[in-house]
């Protein structure tokens, strides 16, 4: 009886030991099984990153303002040292969002004032604030075509307003500009920026380049004299 309740005890202790060991080695191997839910994690992610959306942006190849600064200092390089005499006006015209507009006097119309005016103003440090006056009034903080000129009748400067007019001409039927002193547009310039808009798809390759609008537009207007009010000298 002995021997049998022994033997039954044996067994019971070499079961118990076979499940634990069992156990053991099913632990072992789960510990090295990959995780499903992170695999599947993993796939979608980089699913989603090879799958980002298209994106664009837009380049300037040329500023507007740069140029036509660059045609006023070599075209009319009197009147740019003119503007250069008032540097809070010709900030302002630089940093406008849309662009601006410039009346500028040819440099033949500025030497048939009397005793070169500019020139004897700019060498007299009492006439300063009159020539920096003058430069106020030869700038628009915003593009103004021929058109528009004629349409609203007036034009905003930092000096103050200017009163413009349409004047008929009789041989062809069209018209030019003229300000309320006697002076008149002879010719205009439009300068634009020039963008590009540049798509890429989803890994940053360059798909497509156009040519786009919406940037600033910068007028140059030449004109027969200077536009201020002449009371100012």
């Amino acid at each position: 009886m002995m021997m049998t309740t022994s033997r039954r005890s044996s067994s019971i202790v070499l079961f118990l030991a076979s499940i634990a060991v069992s156990s053991f080695f099913a632990t072992a191997v789960s510990a090295f099984a990959p995780i499903k839910s992170s695999s599947r994690s993993l796939h979608q992610r980089s699913f989603h990153h090879h799958n980002k959306s298209p994106s664009s942006s837009t380049t300037s190849l040329s500023s507007s303002r740069d140029k036509a600064e660059q045609y006023l200092s070599t075209t009319y390089p009197q009147f740019y040292y003119l503007l250069q005499q008032n540097p809070t006006a010709l900030n302002l015209m630089r940093n406008s969002k849309s662009g601006f507009t410039l009346f500028a006097p040819s440099n033949d119309s500025i030497a048939a004032y009397p005793c070169n005016l500019l020139s004897a103003a700019c060498n007299n440090e009492d006439m300063q604030p009159v020539i920096a006056k003058m430069a106020s009034y030869h700038i628009v903080n915003a593009p103004m075509s021929v058109e528009l000129l004629g349409r609203y009748g007036v034009a905003s400067t930092p000096g103050g307003e200017l009163t413009t007019t349409v004047v008929q001409h009789d041989d062809d039927g069209g018209g030019v500009i003229m300000f309320e002193n006697g002076v008149s547009v002879i010719e205009s310039y439009e300068f634009q920026d020039e963008l590009v808009q540049n798509v890429q798809d989803g890994n940053g390759n360059l798909v497509e380049s156009s040519s786009v609008g919406g940037g600033k537009t910068c007028i140059v207007h030449e004109v027969d004299g200077f536009v201020c009010p002449e009371g100012l000298w």
